[in-house]
C-alpha cells in the first residue's frame, strides 16, 4: 500500500493534545452542582459511582410564584392556549442547578448529520428516563430524573421507583406508573411486538416483573439481585418512557377491531404491530406525546428536523425559568461527512463531534476564528481493530481462528508506531483491546499481550502451529491444503485515516509473513448485514467503549452484533435455540458477566470485570491497531454551560452528557 502522506503531525503535537480526562459539571436537582467546576483527578475513570444510600432524597421544589416561560408560551397563555406555567409544571420539578450559569431564551439550537440513521440521533440527544447521567465529579454518576427517589431492598432484587408527581407529556396528559406499566404488559411481554424480551432486564435467566404500587410508584422486582439496573436504566431506560394514552389506540387489546384494521390499510403496512411501532418513533412521528424539551415539529424524512419547545417540560432553573432555554432543536441532512465538516467551519452547527473527527484535528482548529468557535477535546475516538470471527462458518478455518497463538502472530506482525505516524500523527496509544485507561476495569498491562513488532516471533508461532507449508508464490497453506486467505471488511468511515487505508496496511503487514490478506470496503448497511448474520471472516471496525457493563457485546458472546463471535453471542441470546453453542471459554464470559450483573457488591462486580477483560487481554480476539483518546467537538463561541471535556461515547449518550436544555446562547 501507497504510504498515506499526512501533514498535521507536527501541528497535533505543539497543539499539546492530550487524553487525560478533565472534569466538566453537569446539574440535577437532588444534589445542586458547585457553581464552579472542580478540578478532576488526573486520569478520571467515566464511570458509574456507587450510589452512596439506597434512598435518594427527593429534589426540593421551586417556589411556585417564581415559575417564569418563554415569551412564545407566555403568548400562547395570554391567548387561551394554553394554562398557566404553574398548572403545566410538576409539584416538584427537577431543579436544574446550570453548568456555569442560568441563562435567557433564545432561538435554534443546530446540527448536522448525514442521513435518516444518523438524525436519530437526536432522540439521543433528547431522551429522557427515570435516572440519568451526571458528569459534575470527572465520573459518570446516577442522579434522579423523571424519578425523584428510588429505593432498593431485598438485597438488590428490588428498585422502587417514585416519579415525579404532575409530569406531563407534551401534549398536557399526566404521566403516571400506567405508562410504564403499559410498556411492560402490553409492550414487552407481546411477543408479536417484542419476540424477545430485553436482555437487560433479565437477570438470572429471569425477565423483570413491574409492579405498579400507586399512581406514582412502581416497582422493579427481579429473581436475583441487579447490581447494575441504574446504570442500565441511564442508557437504555427511555425505551419504558411511552404514552399509553396515545399508542393504545394502536393496540389490539385497546383500539376496536375494525377501527384498528382500518388504519392498518391506510397506513399501507399488513400488521397491526408494524403500524404500532411506526408511530412510536420520536423523530419521524409529530403526533407522539414525549416527556423530551422539544417536540418533534418537522420530521427527518424531510431532510430537515425541527422540533419546537415542550409547553409540558419539567424541568426549571434556579430562577425559576422553565426549560429548555433554546426555542428549537434542528438538525439538517446532509448528503455526506464532508458537507458536515463543512458547515461546521462555516459556524453553522453548535455543539457536535459526530462527522467532525480526529483526521480533521487541524483544519478544524485553524477554522476556528472564521466559524467563531473552538474546538473542545473530548475523550474518547476509535480504536481500529480487527474481530477474529471466532464462529466462522468455515470450519477448517474457523479452527485456525480459534487458536490463540494464531491471533498472537497476527498482533506481533503489526507495526504499530509506524502506524501511528502514518495514520494518527504520532499520537495514541498502540495495543490492542481491551476497553480503556478510563474504564474502571481496566488494570495496567492489558491491552499488550503481543504488541511489539516481530516479524520474526509472528513467523515463528505460524509455522509451530502447523502453518508452515507454503505454495509456489510462497503463501502460506492451510493443514487442508488451501492457500489461507483472510479479508478484512470494513465500511466508509473516518478512524482518524480513512478506515480502509488503515485496514489495508494492517493486511499488507500479514502478508509480510506468508498470509494472502487483503482489505474491503462496502457500504454500511451491507457490511452490518454480513457481520451480524456470522458471515464477515474479519469484520473490521473500532473497539472503544467505556462503561462496556450496560453494552456487553464488545468483550461477552452476548448477541449476535457481538463481531468477534455473532454465531455464538445468538446462541446466548435465544437460551440456545438458535446461533451455535459456544466453547466452555466463551461460556465462562457469559458466567462471569452474569455474575457481575447480578452483584450488588461493586467491588465484586470490579473484580468480574476484570476477569473479562484480562481474559480478552491474553486471548486478543481483536487485533488492534492505535488508540486515539481525542474526539474533536465543536461548540460554538456564544454557547453558554458547555462541557468542555467529557467522554464521547454512546453509551454515555453523547453530546447529551452535557444536558442540552440547560445550554443557552448569550447574544451579542
Amino acid at each position: 500500500m501507497e504510504p498515506r502522506n499526512l501533514n498535521r503531525r507536527d501541528f497535533l503535537r505543539v497543539s499539546g493534545l492530550t487524553a487525560g480526562m478533565a472534569l466538566a459539571t453537569a446539574c440535577a436537582g437532588a444534589a445542586p452542582a458547585p457553581a464552579e467546576p472542580t478540578p478532576a483527578p488526573a486520569e478520571p475513570t467515566p464511570v458509574p459511582a456507587e450510589p452512596t444510600a439506597t434512598t435518594v432524597p427527593t429534589a426540593e421544589a421551586a417556589p411556585v410564584s417564581k415559575y417564569s416561560e418563554a415569551p412564545s408560551l407566555a403568548a400562547k397563555v395570554a391567548a387561551g392556549e394554553l394554562p398557566p406555567v404553574e398548572e403545566r409544571l410538576p409539584s416538584d420539578p427537577m431543579i436544574v442547578e446550570c453548568l456555569e450559569e442560568p441563562g435567557e431564551y433564545c432561538g435554534d439550537f443546530r446540527r448536522c448529520n448525514t442521513n435518516i440513521t444518523d438524525i436519530a440521533d437526536y432522540n439521543t440527544q433528547v431522551r429522557e428516563s427515570l435516572v440519568r447521567w451526571d458528569y459534575r465529579s470527572g465520573q459518570l454518576e446516577v442522579v434522579p430524573n423523571l424519578a425523584s427517589s428510588w429505593d432498593i431492598s431485598d438485597g438488590g432484587a428490588t428498585y422502587t421507583f417514585h416519579l415525579r408527581k404532575g409530569v406531563r407529556w407534551s401534549d398536557g396528559e399526566p404521566f403516571t406508573a400506567d405508562d410504564i406499566l403499559f410498556w411492560y404488559e402490553d409492550i414487552a411481554l407481546n411477543e408479536e411486538l417484542t419476540p424477545a424480551f430485553p436482555s437487560w432486564l433479565t437477570v438470572g435467566g429471569q425477565p423483570v416483573v413491574i409492579e405498579k404500587i400507586d399512581d406514582y410508584t412502581v416497582a422493579f422486582k427481579f429473581a436475583r439481585p441487579y447490581g447494575i439496573l441504574l446504570e442500565f436504566i441511564c442508557f437504555s431506560g427511555s425505551q419504558f418512557i411511552v404514552p399509553k394514552h396515545y399508542l393504545s389506540q394502536f393496540h389490539p387489546k385497546y383500539a376496536e377491531s375494525g377501527a384498528l384494521e382500518k388504519a392498518v390499510k391506510e397506513a399501507k403496512f399488513e400488521h397491526w404491530y408494524e403500524l404500532f411501532a411506526n408511530r412510536n418513533v420520536c423523530y419521524t412521528n409529530p403526533e407522539l406525546p414525549v416527556l423530551y424539551a422539544w417536540v418533534l415539529e418537522t420530521p427527518a424524512d424531510t431532510g430537515r428536523l425541527v422540533a419546537v419547545r415542550n409547553p409540558y417540560y419539567w424541568k426549571v432553573d434556579t430562577n425559576g425559568k422553565q426549560l429548555p432555554y433554546f426555542e428549537r432543536f434542528v438538525t439538517e441532512l446532509a448528503q455526506e461527512g464532508e458537507v458536515v465538516l463543512m458547515k461546521a467551519i462555516a459556524g453553522e452547527v453548535d455543539f457536535q463531534y459526530r462527522h467532525m473527527g480526529f483526521a480533521n484535528y487541524s483544519v478544524l482548529k485553524e477554522n476556528e476564528d472564521k466559524g467563531n468557535y473552538t474546538v473542545l477535546e473530548w475523550v474518547g475516538g476509535g480504536h481500529p481493530c480487527v474481530y477474529v470471527n471466532q464462529s466462522y462458518p468455515d470450519l477448517p478455518l474457523r479452527e485456525i481462528l480459534q487458536t490463540k497463538e494464531f491471533r498472537h502472530a497476527l498482533s506481533y506482525a503489526l507495526d504499530r508506531e509506524s502506524m501511528r505516524d502514518l495514520f494518527f500523527n504520532g499520537v495514541g496509544t498502540p495495543g490492542n483491546p481491551p476497553s480503556r485507561k478510563t474504564d474502571y476495569f481496566w488494570k495496567e498491562g492489558f491491552g499488550q499481550t503481543a504488541v511489539e513488532y516481530s516479524v520474526d516471533k509472528a513467523n515463528e508461532l505460524l509455522d509451530q502451529i502447523g502453518l508452515d507449508q507454503r505454495d509456489g508464490d510462497g503463501w502460506r497453506l492451510r493443514p487442508d491444503g488451501q492457500r489461507l486467505q483472510l479479508l478484512l471488511e470494513c465500511y466508509p468511515s473516518e478512524m482518524g485515516s480513512p478506515a480502509i487505508d488503515i485496514f489495508s496496511q494492517v493486511a499488507a503487514y500479514w502478508r509480510d509473513v506468508g498470509i494472502e490478506a487483503q482489505a474491503k470496503e462496502m457500504e454500511r448497511s451491507l457490511w452490518s448485514q454480513r457481520a451480524l448474520g456470522n458471515e464477515c471472516m474479519m469484520p473490521s471496525y473500532s473497539c472503544s467503549p467505556v462503561v462496556w457493563e450496560v453494552d456487553p457485546i464488545w468483550y461477552v458472546p452476548y448477541a449476535n452484533s457481538c463481531y468477534w463471535a455473532p454465531a455464538f453471542g445468538q446462541w446466548v441470546a435465544s437460551g440456545g435455540t438458535s446461533g451455535e453453542e459456544p466453547p466452555e471459554a466463551l461460556k465462562q464470559l457469559v458466567e462471569w458477566y452474569e455474575e457481575l450483573k447480578s452483584e450488588p457488591d461493586r467491588n465484586k462486580r470490579l473484580e468480574l470485570g476484570s476477569k473479562i477483560l484480562e481474559h480478552h487481554s491474553e486471548q486478543v480476539y481483536m487485533v488492534g491497531t492505535v488508540t486515539i483518546d481525542i474526539t474533536p467537538t465543536v461548540a460554538k463561541n456564544d454557547l453558554v454551560n458547555i462541557l468542555k471535556k467529557a467522554p464521547a461515547d454512546y453509551r454515555s449518550l453523547h453530546e447529551a452528557l452535557t444536558w442540552l436544555f440547560q445550554v443557552w446562547r448569550r447574544s451579542a
